[in-house]
């Protein structure tokens, strides 16, 4: 019937906007601001001219954070402290480029989104092995030989030739061993502003675009980096060293500008560059609760023992509830639409039920009782309901793929990178169906009392 298409566009139009605004809401809340994952930085007190803190956040700090009840893991982060930066870039980039570097340190238990999560280790890391030999036949990292149960490091000579240490290790030169790069990782933000705007920017004027990126381009890539000392200065303590690091993934647990390592590499370089009290204190911790309903007693319990939680936390409630109220308004349009059906529905089986006055009449004279004929007319609405509810659905199945290939094709670049926008579940299908049949009910009730209260003598009469 022409009047079920209300039916089908409020349906289709009701499970699009709920399914959009709850997979949105999953993405941002818990691919971009890991909702479950609370970060806790040390209490501040602003004083307009200033900011200090009167609570640090080391292992004392770590063993009471550790106590919260449903806290399934904790994981420190830890800045680096000393200014350092970075060369290279030529074999991606064409050229060479020298940048000011912005560091932190987290546990690799930490980075689950990685493909490849073994390679973000520490390979200076004391490893036990077993037998005699070198690298992973007897258990160690590359370039590492088991003496005595333990894995050690080759030596190499700096001035020597550079094909001295097995591939991809290189020599160091102020201990004089055969390391392997640093590994680290980089956050999607940060790929994506160098693909949307930094390429035009680093062209220096020649109009010729850097070439854009893809995370599996950035794997393997190899830079230099000078430790304790840059364009802003140099570290108060320390002798400046020179390392190489390799990007292994790009992960939403990086820092958003910068790169991020595994912390242990951070401790000893603060310990070397800024002295043991920095390697000790720790810039944020990362509770992870059990699940989404134990974030509010796990933020209450952090704020009574006097810590705080990153601003990024009450920023992801506000961008909630502003998804959830928006996914209301859109809902509340869309039931507004099937009740408007409902009542052309009801019309049009007013209308029917005056062409069938006759037949209604006469299976009223042969037996049929009131509550046949309503069951009838609500059982041919149930009928509408389905059809109209199962048609609504298609159609808005069909409009959510159109529009999540369109996003993930047409807008390869945008900031939050998700396989799905839409999160179309069971129970959202079953609930757009009941709808459509109980706004069809709903319609068709009145005309089926009317009906059912026909009089048949009337009915043979025409009246």
């Amino acid at each position: 019937m022409v009047s079920s298409i209300g039916l089908i566009v409020g349906i289709a139009a009701l499970v699009f906007f709920v399914a959009l605004g709850t997979g949105v809401k999953r993405v941002v809340l818990e691919d971009l601001f890991a909702i479950r994952q609370l970060e806790v930085v040390p209490r501040q007190y602003d004083f307009g001219f200033t900011r200090f803190s009167i609570t640090e956040l080391n292992e004392r700090a770590v063993a009471k954070l550790s106590d919260i009840p449903h806290v399934d893991a904790i994981y420190p982060k830890m800045k680096w402290t000393f200014p350092a930066w970075a060369t290279g870039g030529k074999a991606i980039l064409g050229r060479n480029f020298r940048a000011e570097v912005i560091a932190d340190g987290i546990s690799p238990s930490l980075a689950t989104d990685l493909k490849e999560p073994q390679r973000f280790r520490d390979w200076d890391a004391e490893v036990s092995c077993m037998g005699t030999g070198m690298g992973e036949a007897v258990g160690c990292p590359p370039a590492q030989q088991c003496i005595a149960g333990f894995c050690k490091k080759i030596a190499c000579n700096p001035k020597g030739p550079q094909n001295q240490c097995p591939q991809p290790t290189y020599c160091v030169q102020d201990t004089q061993t055969c390391d392997m790069p640093i590994p680290i990782v980089v956050h999607p933000s940060l790929l994506n502003a160098y693909n949307s705007g930094l390429t035009t920017a680093l062209s220096n004027g020649t109009g010729v675009r850097l070439p854009k990126l893809t995370p599996d381009a950035l794997i393997g890539f190899i830079f230099d980096v000078e430790l304790g000392n840059s364009y802003l200065g140099e570290a108060k303590q320390g002798e400046p060293r020179n390392r190489k690091m390799q990007c292994v993934g790009v992960s939403s647990r990086a820092i958003p500008l910068g790169f991020t390592m595994p912390i242990s590499y951070v401790r000893r370089f603060n310990a070397y560059f800024t002295g043991e009290q920095q390697s000790r204190t720790y810039h944020s911790i990362v509770l992870e609760a059990h699940s989404n309903s134990d974030v509010a007693h796990i933020t209450q319990a952090v704020r009574d023992l006097g810590f705080e939680l990153d601003a990024s936390h009450s920023q992801a409630d506000r961008i909630g509830l502003m998804i959830t109220i928006v996914t209301m308004l859109f809902s509340l349009i869309s039931l507004l639409i099937v009740t408007i059906s409902a009542i052309n529905i009801a019309q049009t089986f007013f209308m029917m039920i005056a062409e069938r006055k006759l037949e209604l009449g006469v299976m009223r004279a042969l037996g049929a009782s009131r509550h046949h004929i309503a069951q009838m007319i609500l059982g041919e609405g149930i009928i509408v309901g389905l059809i109209g509810g199962g048609a609504g659905i298609l159609l808005a199945l069909a409009g959510i793929a159109v529009v999540n290939w369109g996003v993930l094709h047409l807008l390869p670049n945008l900031p939050i990178q998700a396989s799905s926008f839409f999160d179309v579940t069971p129970m959202l299908i079953a609930s757009a169906l009941a709808c459509g049949i109980i706004f069809c009910l709903a319609g068709c009730a009145r005309p089926a009392y009317h009906a059912s209260h026909l009089d048949p003598v009337r009915a043979f009469r025409g009246d």
